[in-house]
């Protein structure tokens, strides 16, 4: 999918998910990426007419200018999902990366987390004076992960990584939530999710069919369809 929406350059459509990820769902972030690397221009802030801020504007606009995404994402959390992307799992197996969103802490934790309590976590790390990102309580989460493929790892004599781990139980973790939802009932919140969710299924299929015909698949989410 990187490699399709930025015509061949992995590093650069993954840097750009990565860039337009928070506080969006996948696929209107699949979207708002491809969208950017095609006008080959930032998109957010005001009268945009997209769900993204000044900043990733900023930022997509250095991206294109040549930077490297290492060099523009400050957390932990968005810097291993563009690395992940581009590499298509570890580039190097004794370092892993693991996405730690609230999703994956809540898996970690073991119940699922309040957007409250994700938020109070101390995993988004920052960007140090020297460059270098902190992420030593982000990294404590990740060798959870990393223990758990281990455990998996010598239980089923096959090699399995932390980031398939976190991958595969996010998964579940997403399913689970959509079927509490469907039994309580959806709230306000949770219908508005839902139209925005398919509102960009639909935008997302009209651009794939309008701009990427060759495009056979894209990556799912977990969640069912909502268009």
């Amino acid at each position: 999918m990187a490699t399709t929406i930025a015509n061949g350059d992995a590093h650069l459509g993954a840097g750009m998910l990565a860039i337009y990820s928070p506080q969006q769902g996948w696929i209107g972030n699949v979207l708002n990426a491809a969208r950017v690397l095609r006008e080959g221009k930032g998109i957010g802030g005001p009268g945009s007419g997209m769900f993204a801020t000044t900043g990733q504007k900023r930022a997509a606009d250095r991206l294109l200018a040549g930077e490297r995404y290492e060099d523009i994402l400050n957390g932990p959390k968005i810097r291993d999902f563009a690395h992940l992307i581009e590499f298509g799992g570890d580039q190097d197996p004794d370092d892993p990366r693991v996405v730690i969103d609230r999703h994956a802490l809540s898996v970690a934790h073991g119940r699922a987390l309040t957007s409250e309590e994700y938020d109070s976590a101390p995993v988004n790390g920052f960007r140090r004076k020297d460059g270098t990102v902190s992420r030593r309580q982000y990294d404590h989460v990740v060798n959870l992960y990393r223990r758990a493929a281990e455990l998996i790892s010598t239980r089923t004599g096959e090699r399995v990584s932390a980031h398939q781990v976190q991958a595969v139980t996010w998964l579940a973790r997403q399913r689970l939530n959509q079927e509490a939802e469907q039994r309580r009932g959806p709230n306000r919140l949770d219908r508005g999710r839902n139209r925005a969710r398919a509102n960009s299924e639909r935008a997302w299929n009209d651009f794939r069919t309008a701009y990427l015909p060759d495009l056979g698949t894209c990556p799912g989410t977990g969640y069912q369809s909502a268009a």
